[in-house]
């Protein structure tokens, strides 16, 4: 399952670098390994949608079980967090229905970055605190964030 493009979504240079940073501090202060995919999944029915991010996140491998995967397709206005089964333990899936729906209403009122940001951050402070985990010099094949054109 790969990303597509999405309409006139995109993010600036600087939407990516806040976010980039918003997902390093996850990492870094509370040990959880989140991963953001903004940009429409190629999909021919939009009632895949839920499938395919969880083919994205089985694609992070050996990180999928502790991972979180939150991707958000602007032009098919969806959004969805995948958690793995340890994650899971931290980020419950009451915690991140009610993360979508904060994010969905920032999305609403035309701020994409900045819905995605607060949904970490809640995510950050619904997980606690953990051990550091390292920095990621290069993007994994999931990688942190990528917006499709």
């Amino acid at each position: 399952m790969a990303p597509g493009n999405s309409r006139d979504e995109g993010l600036s240079v600087s939407q990516q670098e806040r976010i980039e940073h918003a997902v390093q501090r996850c990492r870094t202060e509370n040990g959880l390994d989140v991963s953001v995919l903004v940009g429409d999944l190629e999909l021919t029915d939009l009632g895949g949608f839920r499938d395919g991010a969880h083919q994205l996140h089985a694609a992070l491998g050996e990180r999928a079980h502790d991972a979180v995967l939150i991707v958000v397709a602007p032009g098919q206005r969806r959004v969805e967090i995948v958690t793995g089964p340890a994650a899971r333990r931290r980020v419950p899936d009451r915690v991140a229905g009610l993360v979508v729906l904060s994010m969905i209403t920032a999305f609403r009122g035309g701020d994409l970055a900045g819905g995605v940001i607060d949904g970490l951050r809640q995510i950050a402070q619904a997980a606690g605190k953990g051990e550091s985990l390292p920095s990621l010099e290069a993007p994994p094949t999931g990688s942190e964030v990528v917006a499709q054109h």
